[in-house]
C-alpha cells in the first residue's frame, strides 16, 4: 500500500500540466494585434502572454540590459539585428509585416484636406511625433518631412512624444491638432473611425519592415514556448490578422 501510495503521488506530479507564459516585448505600434494575436494563442495552446508596450528603441535598450523578455515583436529589423549582433538574440529574425505611417486629425475642419500640404501652411498647428531617436515610425516620419522639405518649416510645431501610443494620444486628447502615427493603430476598436487620416506618400520614407525574434534568454529559459509562439506568427490565422489590422504582408 505504501508503494503504490509512493507512485501514485508521482503519477500526480507528472501528469501535472506546468505553469507556462511568455513574456514578450512588444512596439506601441503592434499592441491591438498583438492582443488579439495573445489571445487566439493562448486558447490554441494553453500558454499565458505576458506582454510589455513600448517605443522599439528602448525596448531594445532594456533587452541589451538583461530584461526578461522571451521575444521581441518589434517595429523594425535594424534594431532586431543589434540584438542578435550583441548576442542577445537568436539569429533567425522573421519580417512579419510591413507597416503604413499615416497624418491623423481629429480635427473637423480638416475634413477634406491634404493633410500633408496642410503643414506647408505654417499656421501654428501643433503636430505630434513619436521620438524619431527611440520609434521607427518616428524616425521614418522625420525623413518623410525632411525629403519634402519641410522638416525646418515645421520643426518648432512639433511635439515630440516617447511612443506611436503617446503621439496619438496627443491627438485624440487634443494637444496637438494633427500627428503621426501607424496605420495599424487607427484599426483599432477604440479609435476606428475617429478623425481623418491620410497616408504619407511612400515616396518620402522608407520601407517599414517589422520583424520578431526570439531572444537568448527566451531560448534557454522557455524555448519551447518560444518555438510555439514563432510558428504561430507565420501562420495564416496570424496574417489574417495583420491584414485586419491595417499592415501589408511582405
Amino acid at each position: 500500500m505504501l508503494l503504490l501510495f509512493f507512485l501514485h503521488g508521482c503519477l500526480g506530479r507528472e501528469i501535472k500540466k506546468p505553469d507556462l507564459s511568455l513574456k514578450i516585448a512588444v512596439s506601441a505600434n503592434m499592441q491591438f494585434a498583438m492582443r488579439e494575436i495573445a489571445a487566439v494563442f493562448e486558447k490554441k495552446e494553453g500558454i499565458k502572454v505576458e506582454m510589455m508596450i513600448g517605443a522599439s528603441g528602448k525596448l531594445t535598450s532594456q533587452i541589451l540590459n538583461g530584461a526578461p523578455f522571451h521575444l521581441f515583436v518589434a517595429a523594425d529589423t535594424l534594431l532586431n539585428n543589434k540584438i542578435i549582433e550583441a548576442g542577445k538574440g537568436v539569429p533567425n529574425q522573421y519580417i512579419y509585416a510591413i507597416g503604413s505611417l499615416v497624418l491623423w486629425t481629429t480635427r473637423s475642419h480638416l475634413k477634406g484636406k491634404d493633410l500633408f500640404n496642410v503643414l506647408k501652411e505654417k499656421d501654428g498647428i501643433k503636430i505630434s511625433l513619436p521620438n524619431p531617436a527611440t520609434a521607427p515610425y518616428g524616425f521614418q516620419a522625420k525623413l518623410a518631412l525632411e525629403n519634402a522639405g519641410l522638416w525646418e518649416l515645421v520643426s518648432p510645431d512639433i511635439v515630440t512624444a516617447e511612443s506611436i501610443a503617446q503621439a496619438t494620444q496627443y491627438v485624440y486628447s487634443g494637444i496637438c491638432e494633427m500627428g503621426f502615427t501607424a496605420k495599424s493603430v487607427l484599426f483599432a476598436p477604440e479609435l476606428k473611425g475617429t478623425g481623418f487620416w491620410e497616408e504619407v506618400p511612400a515616396h518620402l520614407y522608407e520601407p517599414i519592415y517589422q520583424g520578431f525574434i526570439v531572444t537568448k534568454r527566451g531560448q534557454q529559459e522557455n524555448g519551447s514556448a518560444a518555438t510555439l509562439f514563432s510558428t504561430f506568427m507565420k501562420s495564416q490565422q496570424v496574417k489574417e490578422i495583420l491584414l485586419k489590422n491595417g499592415y501589408t504582408l511582405p
